[in-house]
């Protein structure tokens, strides 16, 4: 597996001091260093008050348009009457075109950046706060987004979860440490041909965790614990492996004749079955390599979409945070 750090991406720096993340921001302000103080508002606040100015400005944006088409088609209407009535009549008509098409370019050059500009905005404050919240906690150090940093699609095909996949969307990747470790923690989708020509289904929609292990051992090993057993996102890649340990909501894939317990550790997968998919968490997908560990979970949309029309589900970031404390704990202990 191809080892993705920091070494692989020279735009993300580790920051220290305040004085450097300043200049990191100035140097490049993609880079959002994600706070260890709690702030005067809650993050549920923060998003809100953005979320209302964005909406704000695309509820006037499309009423102003709205009335602009009504009065352009009107406009139009008259100019062709005026056309058919002689030449005086034309030379209004034409002048009503004219005139008309010369302000909408110039609306259109005064207003096109007004949206995509505000919404650009709603979404780093948005990563900004939710991140400054959910790694608030113990271990976390270092952490920050580049929010024009992707994952790339042949380094997730090689962790070997999810096949046939051909498409790949990512966002809002955070890298850090947690207790010293380096890790990689973002927003994923992949997707996989469709059944008609040219359309695309959904493989996998959530987060996804990458960090290293201290394992030692040959092949790789796929644990699933799912919300039901009709659950979503479930792994398909593992035609080479065999469900070593099986039941309704835990399996365990890996190489046929090994024995789980004695690679992973009894701990380890005790602590994993514990883990219960509730709330807006469907599924989860953990591949063991020798050094690495990545994480697949599935969740709803209360946590997979940016809130627009709607408030932020506090509940769901409130849960995701318990999830990612937990998940960090017990996959760093290898």
């Amino acid at each position: 597996m191809k080892k993705k750090n920091k070494e692989n991406n020279p735009e993300v720096t580790v920051i220290d001091s305040t004085v450097e993340q300043e200049q990191a921001k100035e140097e490049n302000p993609n880079v959002l260093v994600l706070s260890k103080e709690e702030s005067d508002k809650p993050f549920n606040e923060i998003v809100e008050e953005e979320r209302q100015n964005l909406y704000k400005v695309y509820k006037s944006t499309s009423r102003r348009n709205n009335i602009i088409m009504v009065a352009v088609v009107a406009i139009f209407i008259g100019a062709f009457i005026a056309i058919t009535r002689g030449t005086v009549g034309q030379i209004i008509g034409w002048v009503l075109v004219g005139t008309t098409l010369a302000g909408l370019v110039t609306y259109y050059i005064l207003t096109r950046n007004l949206f995509p500009n505000t919404s650009k905005r709603y979404f780093q404050k948005f990563w900004k706060a939710t991140n400054d919240y959910l790694f608030q906690q113990d271990g976390f150090d270092k952490c920050q987004i580049n929010t024009t940093e992707k994952y790339q699609l042949a380094d997730i095909l090689a962790e070997r979860v999810y096949k046939d996949v051909v498409d790949i969307a990512s966002r809002n990747l955070v890298r850090g440490e947690y207790n010293n470790k380096p890790f990689t923690f973002g927003e994923l989708a992949l997707y996989r041909p469709g059944a008609k020509r040219n359309s695309k289904e959904v493989v996998f929609v959530g987060r996804h965790l990458d960090l290293e292990n201290k394992y030692e051992f040959e092949g790789h090993y796929v644990v699933n614990i799912k919300k039901a057993e009709n659950a979503v996102d479930l792994p398909n890649d593992i035609e080479d492996l065999v469900p070593l340990v099986e039941n309704n909501l835990f399996t365990i894939y890996g190489p046929e004749g090994t024995n789980p317990e004695k690679v992973l550790g009894k701990e380890l997968l005790d602590n994993l079955k514990a883990i219960e998919c509730t709330g807006a968490l469907l599924n989860v997908n953990v591949v063991f390599w020798a050094h690495r560990t990545a994480c697949y979970l599935s969740f709803d949309d209360s946590i997979v979409a940016i809130p627009f029309e709607q408030p932020i589900h506090t509940d769901a970031y409130v849960s995701l945070k318990r999830t990612i404390q937990d998940v960090f704990e017990i996959l760093e202990s290898k």
